[in-house]
């Protein structure tokens, strides 16, 4: 699933104005790809005594197991009400320029697929905000999960391995996710993201069309 960003070019004081929120630290950390699994220190906006830019670890468990590396990156939308019951309304959104994910082809003569790497962006627009429930940790550390839906048409065919997609948002949406509307409203088919996504190996195979 998503495990890859972009937030390289950001701008937080646009962020900032978009959402009204408050920028209560500096130095904020960005990069073209920002991995999840090097647990990662990123801008956020969160309500939490008002609402504020700060910066929360990608993982929402303070503690990952080792046979589960990938343990809290992503959170199921779907399990909203269940599993993820009390961290659901602990909403935060996390600004960025762009998502990469692997599309799945059959590799002649070999058992496993060829990956395919693409990147996602926001059409017409240079940033986007991808949704996300946050815990705050006994350190007073905060650290947080994308929350993911079932894919679109387009995230069908990238992320054609496990049919998820991270929960995009534009501003008027992400206001109102951080605004505790029902999860429901943002997943898909409800919320469909204006999502494009770029080819980044067309070596691989030939320039994909969306």
């Amino acid at each position: 699933m998503c495990n890859r960003v972009d937030n390289y070019g950001l701008s937080i004081s646009e962020v900032s104005n978009e959402l009204q929120a408050e920028i209560v630290e500096n130095n904020y950390y960005y990069a073209e790809e920002i991995n999840a699994f090097q647990r990662p220190a990123i801008p956020v906006v969160l309500e939490h005594g008002g609402r504020k830019i700060t910066h929360a670890t990608w993982g929402i468990n303070k503690e990952i197991p080792k046979d589960k590396p990938a343990k809290g990156i992503n959170l199921t939308a779907e399990k909203s009400h269940t599993l993820y019951k009390k961290v659901e309304n602990n909403r935060c959104i996390v600004p960025v320029t762009g998502f990469y994910d692997w599309m799945h082809v059959t590799n002649p003569g070999k058992k496993t697929p060829l990956k395919v790497k693409h990147r996602m962006h926001w059409k017409d627009c240079d940033h986007f905000y991808i949704a996300a429930f946050y815990d705050i940790w006994v350190n007073k550390e905060i650290g947080f999960g994308l929350v993911t839906t079932i894919s679109n048409s387009l995230m069908g065919v990238v992320h054609n391995s496990k049919l998820r997609m991270p929960l995009c948002l534009d501003a008027e949406m992400a206001d109102k996710f951080l605004n505790d509307k029902p999860i429901e409203e943002f997943t898909f088919p409800t919320f469909d993201p204006k999502l494009v996504a770029v080819n980044l190996e067309p070596n691989k195979i030939p320039q994909t069309l969306f």
